[in-house]
């Protein structure tokens, strides 16, 4: 018993020694010009020796706090992307250290080599914050390019569309420094003036009701600029995407324009099956397509100058302008089919639209004492669009059908939006916000109805959110309000809605974490939808508006985490999402037509879950990624009753070698159901391999090398007109195309600014 006691009492002894022998280290890092605080810089604690002992992470705001440090001969190791790394020797400190404003300095070459020693990735309860490494930033000629090497989970690039999508099918809200910018500005950024990608997984409500949010936090010159262009072609099918930027600083200015032009020249083939059940008799139609055309052609231009003083305030006007001509539409057919025993009909369906559409963009913020800030945001956008719809049906070249709808619209949009934000010493955040939607459209139908509609909305929303950080738990709470308003032809609709959120983080540890997402929001009936307009769709179906739509109440649960290991990383996300009085298509037949109406139906369930397994074999240079989802979806309608269930995969692989890089992504078909129609989309592949210098890169690729056909498809269950449709096309099978890009960097001195404000695009 005595040697017991002596033991305990020795153990005792040593244990409460290493606790008195333990401190903390803790400080604020800046940049050194501006004196701003650097988030998410890279605090490393070595031996004398330079043997890593722990590392942490910046905050927002700059700070950091590293617990249980030994008494011994130290140095803490202070680095970010584009800054001369710092080293502060620390002699046997004998209590707790607050180290004064530790100050970066940028370095003269934005791509200089830096050890990152904590993780690259930061999970938020709001985001995950992506430090690209040197290696991705070095393979990377773009913007877009670069967020193919950072393979996040559940971001899909569409070079053939020009989007940034999940891996549902919902487009991604882009941004640079927090304001919402196009996949042309995305592509006009240059790989070393980005800092960090922000991925808005969680988004808040400040964001609305978008799946994802990502978000470009870039470096700001003081001097200098920067040229670059890049041109993406196919050589033998009409494909192209081609861009020019430039960017030039002065002082507190900058000044820059972008312009990025896409063209498609594409030939498709288009068969059909549909049936037209009677209350007395059945009619159904096989269409047998031709090749038919399918043209476009789009323009984005941006013209931007920001005025800045670091720390105090913010000044940007955008002048953007949108515009696509589109001649022949993806729905255009040349068939023919057989009715009964009479001669073959043929059919012709073209359709064609323009839209031409400027905006301006006043955006003011002004940073506050004692961490407070406020946001002001105006916007102005004018749009004009023209839709042109031609169905003939023709027998011996005899039309027996002839319909011509033309369609003119007018759009004036007025969008604006305060914030107030307050950071709370503790890391808590209070947020709230208001914003007002202001839109008139004129809308002229003249064909085989003649028609003016004019249409008037209004939507207030306000918010408030506060978020509270304790230990590895994080949370917010949320509530928004809408007052929604729209009365077009003399129907007036006035609705309130209550948007609740709650999102919850908890951080496991370094390489794990959970999070969970739950929110409330409405969906508003279309402009298309609400008025009270007829039009004829083919000699047996007319499309009838519904003036008396109400909005859908959406109720979204989302639960996911991660799990990182070596050189394994594991992303399981679930989603269910209900919809009360969902929108949708319906069918019914009426004075011997069949009518195409949209109608608040009973009820919508989908739910969604895939698991994203990444491997880095070779950190930096190689790294492989697979993911397996399942989507089920149950659409109930006021008559009917549709399930359907789609298993489907995305793989993506990214390898670099000195100035070689290669790209390969391949998926499934996604399948999408909604109301009574269930949407096949394509198969998408792209392979590519590229040589990259500083300022020049030429690149190769294939979009669907392992597709003999490319495929898209659509088919609706309705109980008196079933029908199918699939599109052909070889031109998007196996198709190369070359990129070339070059640009020219001049200027040294950098100073960072973020925009916070967002603004979908109206």
């Amino acid at each position: 018993m005595r040697y017991t006691l002596s033991i305990l009492i020795i153990l005792a002894t040593i244990t409460s020694t290493l606790s008195a022998q333990q401190i903390k280290i803790s400080g604020k890092i800046i940049d050194a010009v501006e004196s701003t605080p650097i988030g998410f810089a890279t605090v490393s604690l070595l031996k004398q020796d330079s043997t890593f002992i722990k590392g942490v992470n910046s905050n927002d705001d700059g700070r950091f706090s590293i617990p249980e440090v030994t008494k011994e001969n130290l140095l803490l190791s202070v680095s970010f992307l584009g800054y001369e790394t710092q080293i502060i020797d620390l002699t046997k400190p004998e209590k707790d250290i607050t180290v004064s404003d530790i100050a970066l300095h940028p370095t003269s070459i934005a791509l200089n080599d830096i050890t990152v020693t904590a993780s690259p990735i930061i999970h938020k309860i709001d985001r995950d914050v992506i430090l690209p490494s040197t290696a991705q930033l070095k393979a990377s000629i773009s913007g877009i390019s670069l967020l193919q090497n950072l393979m996040l989970p559940r971001v899909i690039i569409d070079q053939v569309n020009n989007v940034i999508k999940t891996s549902d099918g919902s487009e991604i809200q882009l941004r640079i420094n927090g304001v919402i910018v196009s996949y042309s500005e995305i592509l006009a950024l240059m790989p070393q003036d980005i800092i960090r990608v922000e991925f808005h997984d969680n988004p808040g409500l400040r964001y609305g009701d978008v799946a994802a949010v990502l978000d470009f936090i870039t470096r700001r010159k003081s001097s200098g600029g920067s040229l670059n262009a890049e041109v993406m072609n196919n050589p033998f099918v009409g494909f192209g995407n081609n861009s020019f930027n430039a960017k030039v600083n002065h002082k507190k200015s900058e000044f820059s324009f972008n312009t990025n032009e896409w063209n498609r020249e594409l030939d498709f083939t288009r068969n059909s099956e549909q049936s037209f059940i009677f209350p007395d008799k059945e009619i159904h139609r096989s269409r047998i397509g031709g090749t038919i055309p399918f043209k476009t052609i789009g323009i984005n231009n941006n013209l931007n100058y920001s005025l800045q003083e670091s720390g105090k305030y913010f000044f940007n006007v955008s002048l953007r302008q949108f515009y696509r001509d589109t001649p022949n539409g993806f729905d255009d057919e040349k068939s023919t089919y057989i009715s009964g025993n009479s001669e073959p009909v043929d059919v012709y369906i073209h359709s064609a639209y323009k839209t031409n559409a400027p905006l301006l963009d006043l955006y003011y913020q002004r940073d506050l004492k004692n961490q407070q800030l406020i946001i002001v945001n105006v916007i102005g956008k004018y749009t004009y669009s023209k839709n042109e719809y031609t169905f003939q049906e023709s027998r011996n070249d005899v039309f027996y059908t002839d319909i011509n709808n033309l369609t003119k619209s007018d759009r004036y949009a007025l969008v604006a939006e305060g914030i107030y934000e307050k950071t709370f010493g503790t890391g808590s955040k209070l947020s709230t916000g208001l914003k007002q939607t202001q839109t008139y459209t004129e809308s002229t139908y003249s064909g085989s109805t003649e028609a003016q509609v004019d249409m008037n909305q209004a939507e207030t929303y306000l918010y408030a959110e506060y978020q509270l950080k304790k230990g590895k738990f994080n949370t917010s709470l949320g509530v928004g309000a809408t007052r929604m308003y729209y009365s077009s032809q003399g129907n007036k609709t006035e609705k309130y809605l209550f948007r609740p959120m709650l999102r919850m983080t908890y951080t496991i540890n370094e390489g794990t974490y959970i999070k969970y997402n739950g929110i409330v929001y409405n969906r508003v009936p279309s402009e298309g939808d609400l008025n009270n307009v007829e039009q004829e769709i083919d000699s047996l179906q007319l499309r009838r508006g519904n003036p008396y739509l109400k909005p859908s109440i959406t109720f979204q649960n989302t639960l996911w985490g991660g799990y990182k290991k070596g050189m394994f990383d594991f992303n399981l996300w679930m989603r269910y999402r209900y919809i009360d009085a969902n929108i949708a298509n319906d069918i019914f037949f009426e004075d011997g037509k069949f009518i195409n109406q949209s109608n608040n139906q009973k009820a919508y369930h989908s739910m969604m879950g895939e698991l994203r397994i990444q491997v880095q074999p070779i950190k930096d240079h190689l790294t492989l990624s697979f993911t397996p989802g399942v989507a089920r979806y149950i659409s109930k309608g006021n008559t009917y009753l549709h399930t359907h269930t789609r298993y489907y995969y995305n793989s993506d692989v990214t390898a670099n070698y000195k100035k070689w890089i290669f790209n390969a992504f391949l998926s499934n078909s996604f399948h999408y159901f909604e109301g009574e129609t269930l949407y096949l989309n394509e198969a998408w592949q792209n392979v590519s391999l590229g040589y990259k210098t500083d300022r020049f890169s030429v690149s190769a690729g294939v979009i669907n090398p392992f597709t003999k056909e490319w495929k898209s498809a659509s088919q609706t269950f309705s109980a008196i007109v079933p029908s199918s449709s699939q599109v052909t096309s070889s031109d998007i099978s196996k198709m190369p195309y070359i990129k070339l890009s070059y640009n020219i960097n001049f200027g040294r001195q950098y100073k960072s600014a973020e925009k916070k404000i967002d603004n979908s695009d109206i």
